[in-house]
């Protein structure tokens, strides 16, 4: 009897978790980032402190950000456990020791996910900024 009951305590737990991770995943599914395929026009304005501001105008099919810099060689950087690094960016390379680090925002809002999935869309604004500080 008791073999019984832990058993059924075991399968109910187990569908509880399938349940769970199912959910999780439509979630996911639902509300990923909204992607465009063909092709697109973006901006990408790259800022460097007491420098001038360059523009560049990307046509891409690119459907998300790092596959359009990379495309124009515009960026360099490292893989890293949490995606790619940006550590270089138009030829300009962050200094670690001066605490220097590749800052992107959208129309001028900072972006929180990484380069690699950041989905684009056509007529986005990207800044690349180059930050002192950590």
């Amino acid at each position: 009897m008791r073999k019984e009951s832990n058993f059924k305590k075991t399968l109910i737990a187990t569908l509880l978790m399938l349940a769970v991770v199912a959910v999780m995943v439509v979630v996911y599914y639902v509300n990923r980032p909204e992607t465009v395929k063909g092709a697109k026009e973006i901006t990408i304005e790259v800022a460097i402190p007491e420098e001038k501001t360059k523009e560049y105008t990307l046509h891409t099919d690119a459907e998300f950000l790092r596959q359009a810099l990379d495309e124009e060689k515009l960026i360099g950087g490292k893989e890293s456990e949490y995606g790619f690094y940006i550590t270089e960016v138009d030829g300009r390379t962050a200094d670690d020791a001066k605490q220097e680090w590749w800052l992107i925002t959208k129309g001028g809002e900072d972006v929180f996910t990484g380069v690699d999935e950041i989905a684009i869309q056509d007529g986005d604004k990207y800044e690349l900024t180059l930050t002192v500080g950590y």
